[in-house]
């Protein structure tokens, strides 16, 4: 197989072949104890594993048709190679995916991005019916990664993996090519991973409000039970952010200006509030807004549904390093440091967007 790479749509992001020109970067990677402890590196590690890895581990895959990427990120015309990602036993339509992290790299989405990418690969350009994964009982790292793209833990077999002639039990998982690139359950690991413990399982992306409630009941936001009434002290957080994603939305499809004219129009809206509180005429607009939001989307060919999996996705990774959630003054969900955001240009890339060239 011919090597070639791949790159996030945003451009930050790009796997290539490790060359000899990552050698030192890698021996310095390795060293790092969680790798030690969770993969088969040979350890200690030293720079002439690394020149091994590199000179003829990772030519043979490619040749056999298991590719083995550096994943890199991309800033000022130069890269950064922060982590490594492969398919290995490539055979009758099916693979297994393996990866690692640099200590300096872990938690903020390269890592989750560039799964997407080599996910689409095998099942796109070469062919692939059937990824596995399998990693040491406890690696919860390692299962939160996959985790986020459907993958399905289907158990644990005693002695599966081997680490320097200690056999460990590991768990197995896989994701098939028709299966959904979201979670198809609720996290089941430690809260101190950042992820969220939910107690029922994920819903479809096919239902919003389902999504909305468990993202209300993972960090404790209201869901009230009582006769409706937007007379409640949180109805302008709420028009704020409503008023600040129309914003975005006007200045996506018109320009900057014409976004900052929204915004000041909110403004001017909020000084010259006359106490109105009206329920119903404000729920048959919530109606009508939810119903052209989706009529826009079928016109311009966006993937709602796709694109609200993707940031229910990113919306539940925002927990503290405690696993609980952080807020604002006002109440607003804050980003925790496991948040990664969602990759909404490589959703769209999976249905044949493509953006268009700057001149």
């Amino acid at each position: 197989m011919d090597r070639f790479d791949l790159r996030s749509a945003d451009g930050t992001l790009v796997l290539s072949a490790p060359t000899s020109a990552d050698i030192d970067r890698i021996a310095e990677i390795c060293v790092d104890p969680e790798i030690q402890r969770f993969t088969t590196v040979p350890s200690p590690y030293t720079r002439g594993d690394a020149a091994t890895f590199v000179t003829s581990v990772v030519p043979e895959g490619w040749q056999k048709g298991a590719p083995t990427w550096a994943i890199r990120t991309v800033a000022d015309g130069g890269d950064r190679l922060v982590g490594m990602v492969d398919l290995h036993d490539v055979a009758h339509g099916r693979a297994e995916i393996g990866y690692w992290m640099a200590p300096d790299a872990r938690g903020n989405g390269h890592l989750s991005r560039a799964i997407e990418l080599v996910l689409d690969v095998a099942f796109g350009r070469l062919g692939l019916v059937l990824v596995h994964w399998r990693a040491d009982v406890g690696n919860w790292a390692s299962w939160r990664a996959v985790w986020r793209h459907g993958f399905r833990k289907e158990g644990t077999v005693r002695g599966l993996n081997v680490t320097r002639e200690e056999l460990k039990d590991a768990w197995i998982g896989s994701l098939h090519k028709e299966d959904p690139r979201a979670p198809v359950a609720p996290w089941d690991g430690p809260e101190t991973t950042a992820e969220p413990a939910a107690a029922v399982a994920s819903p479809s992306s096919r239902d919003p409000e389902a999504l909305v409630r468990q993202f209300h009941d993972t960090y404790a936001l209201p869901v009230v039970s009582d006769p409706p009434s937007v007379d409640r002290d949180r109805v302008h957080m709420r028009m704020a952010l409503v008023a600040e994603e129309l914003a975005e939305l006007v200045e996506a499809v018109y320009g900057e200006a014409a976004g900052a004219e929204m915004s000041a129009a909110f403004t001017r809206a909020v000084a010259a509030d006359d106490g109105t509180r009206d329920t119903v005429e404000a729920a048959d607009a919530l109606g009508d807004l939810t119903y052209v939001i989706y009529g826009m989307a079928l016109e311009c060919g966006i993937p709602l549904e796709d694109v609200l999996a993707e940031i229910q996705a990113s919306n539940l990774s925002k927990l503290g390093e405690d696993g609980k959630p952080i807020y604002r003054e006002d109440g607003k969900v804050l980003k925790g440091p496991g948040f990664f955001p969602p990759d909404i240009a490589g959703v769209l890339a999976r249905h044949g967007y493509r953006p268009p060239s700057r001149s």
